[in-house]
């Protein structure tokens, strides 16, 4: 487990930056929040593959029912990051809606998004192969975390999109929206590791 969970956590590291890097050249360029907040949630899933990587390296030096504990503390620690970020975004989106700024759209950096929610997909993909060999709740978080985040990528590409079209801050209500799923979707996985962490 330990080998291919430090693999895995690698890679998702890496493909999570890199779409980090990607998403605030656009944000910046374009003045959209909603691509901004979805670069902070690349981000944050680069934070949480750091936690993996971690826990993954510690697990190949101890016994079996320690690295369990070992995922499920990974697990709980990404969930309440990815929480944390979620937060954030509908802050953000409310501070959007009260104080709106003109947004740059362009056909470039829509299809450059367009490109990363197939990246996303791919990957969550890839994580449900890797969990197949070895399953564990690090990968089922990542797995939910790849699908979830290819959502919001389209979410924000929609109030990208929109907000050019409607005399409105669209980008701020997509933020609080991707906030809000963010936000209530890794609560849960967070819930779900602390009651494992506290019973067993």
């Amino acid at each position: 487990m330990g080998k291919l969970g430090i693999k895995t956590a690698v890679f998702g590291l890496a493909a999570n930056f890199i779409l980090f890097l990607i998403k605030l050249y656009i944000s910046i360029s374009s003045n959209s929040l909603a691509i901004y907040c979805d670069a902070l949630n690349n981000l944050a899933d680069t934070l949480s593959c750091v936690i993996a990587l971690i826990g993954f390296i510690i697990i190949l030096k101890v016994n079996e029912k320690k690295s369990k504990r070992i995922q499920s503390l990974s697990s709980f620690l990404i969930g309440t990051v990815l929480s944390c970020v979620g937060l954030y975004f509908a802050y953000n989106g409310l501070e959007r809606l009260m104080y709106p700024v003109a947004v740059s759209y362009s056909k470039k950096y829509a299809l450059l998004v367009g490109i990363t929610v197939l990246v996303k997909i791919a990957m969550g993909i890839f994580y449900i192969f890797i969990n197949k060999k070895q399953s564990s709740p690090v990968f089922k978080a990542l797995i939910l975390d790849s699908f979830l985040d290819s959502a919001i990528t389209v979410a924000a590409l929609m109030g990208f999109s929109l907000t050019t079209k409607v005399n409105f801050a669209v980008d701020g209500i997509f933020s609080i929206i991707i906030g809000t799923a963010v936000a209530i979707s890794a609560l849960k996985t967070a819930y779900k590791q602390a009651k494992f962490l506290i019973n067993d």
